[in-house]
């Protein structure tokens, strides 16, 4: 009788040596199959937000070149172009097709996020707007320069901000475990 206790007993250490392997077998594949996810998703985070950086740069310098160069367009007022028709519309085209740009790669870093990130984001495509509204808006065919330097300092405070921000995203590692790091959500 002692001999089929023993046995009893042995197929039960048996069964639940099985039963916790696969749990365990389970739980590693699960968390390799999230620290590889993450890892991927840093990667595109990553491309998202050099992509947005990159195309804040070039719209930024467009725009900026309207600031600093009013003479152009207002010299052209002088050679009696339609401030409506001519000097707006060119305006227009050289910093609407670079911001366009940016609105493309917000929308990206707003798909793969976190928040913070896509808030960052949101506060460069409203601050972009705005500079390109300045530019936009010679008043009496000059360009105010209390207005310019409003808008040129909220667009370098909007850009240290969004770098601060996806800098720590980006540097928090993937793990299985960890699901909020400096208050950033995931």
């Amino acid at each position: 009788m002692w001999e089929q206790w023993g046995t009893v007993v042995g197929a039960l250490i048996g069964f639940g040596g099985l039963f916790v392997g696969l749990l365990v077998g389970r739980r590693q594949v699960t968390d390799e199959a999230k620290v590889e996810h993450e890892q991927w998703l840093r990667g595109q985070r990553q491309e998202a937000y050099a992509q947005l950086l990159d195309a804040w740069d070039t719209a930024w310098r467009a725009t900026k070149e309207v600031f600093e160069n009013p003479e152009k367009y207002e010299g052209a007022a002088e050679r009696e172009w339609d401030w409506e028709t001519d000097i707006i519309p060119a305006i227009r085209k050289s910093v609407a097709p670079p911001w366009d740009s940016v609105w493309r790669a917000v929308e990206r870093v707003e798909l793969l996020g976190p928040q913070s990130a896509a808030a960052a984001a949101e506060e460069l495509r409203l601050t972009g707007e705005g500079a390109m509204a300045v530019a936009l808006d010679f008043e009496g065919m000059w360009l105010p320069p209390e207005r310019v330097e409003v808008a040129t300092q909220a667009a370098l405070a909007a850009r240290r901000n969004t770098v601060k921000i996806v800098a720590a995203v980006l540097q928090e590692a993937p793990s299985p475990t960890v699901r909020r790091v400096r208050g950033l959500p995931r």
